[in-house]
């Protein structure tokens, strides 16, 4: 029976197939969520007077600079990257976005870096940039108004394969400054970011991945065998 779950887990991932839960299955109950995509359904803003939108993209947390555990909780800065697609107006697209930088997040009330549970978070800083037209594309907070978001972690495995299931997403309000002569500024949100449905992080990924080829590979013998 647990062979077969295993097939059918590494079936689902490699076909991507998706359940209806957002969040991914993680070896460690560890935040942040490294190399997963946050995705949003919404574009970070037009630019009217340019004639062209960033239309709905993905955040990746891609490597952490920082964590930290303070009176407020888990401080948390990562290297993070937008990847979207510019449009004109009429959502016909031009050519692909990429923003980098760092993200500043604050997980509310978390006392250490394996503790499971919820918590609410507030994202404290946000800085992307990149060249979009020629131009630099900066992508920031909005001051005016509070980021926020949130994120659980709870066991998803046995004490064999321990298994953790962390759900995470953010609201976030942005400003969009493109340097060109004369500079312009768009301002956008609530830009929600979630996770995909139900995969796993990379890490994770391998460990699935590997199980389903021993499995393979043992059912290849033994059918030799017979």
């Amino acid at each position: 029976m647990r062979q077969n779950t295993v097939m059918l887990a590494g079936a689902v991932l490699l076909l991507g197939v998706s359940a209806a839960r957002a969040d991914v299955i993680s070896s460690t109950p560890t935040l942040p969520v490294l190399g997963v995509p946050y995705a949003s359904a919404t574009g970070a803003g037009c630019f009217p007077a340019a004639g062209v939108c960033v239309a709905p993209g993905s955040i990746t947390f891609d490597s952490l600079v920082s964590s930290t555990f303070n009176a407020s909780g888990q401080d948390i800065v990562v290297n993070a990257s937008l990847a979207s697609t510019l449009t004109d107006l009429s959502d016909t697209p031009i050519g692909p976005v990429s923003l980098s930088g760092t993200i500043e997040q604050e997980v509310l009330g978390r006392t250490f870096s394996t503790e499971t549970g919820s918590w609410a978070i507030d994202v404290l800083a946000l800085s992307l940039s990149g060249l979009v037209l020629g131009h630099t594309l900066t992508l920031t907070l909005d001051p005016s108004e509070s980021s926020t978001g949130g994120a659980s972690i709870a066991p998803a495995g046995d004490g064999n394969s321990p298994l953790f299931r962390i759900d995470s997403f953010f609201d976030v309000f942005v400003e969009l400054d493109l340097d060109s002569v004369p500079p312009l500024h768009a301002e956008r949100g609530p830009l929600h970011l979630s996770l995909p449905a139900a995969v796993p992080e990379p890490s994770t990924f391998a460990i699935f991945a590997g199980g389903l080829l021993v499995t393979a590979a043992l059912r290849r013998r033994r059918a030799v065998a017979a």
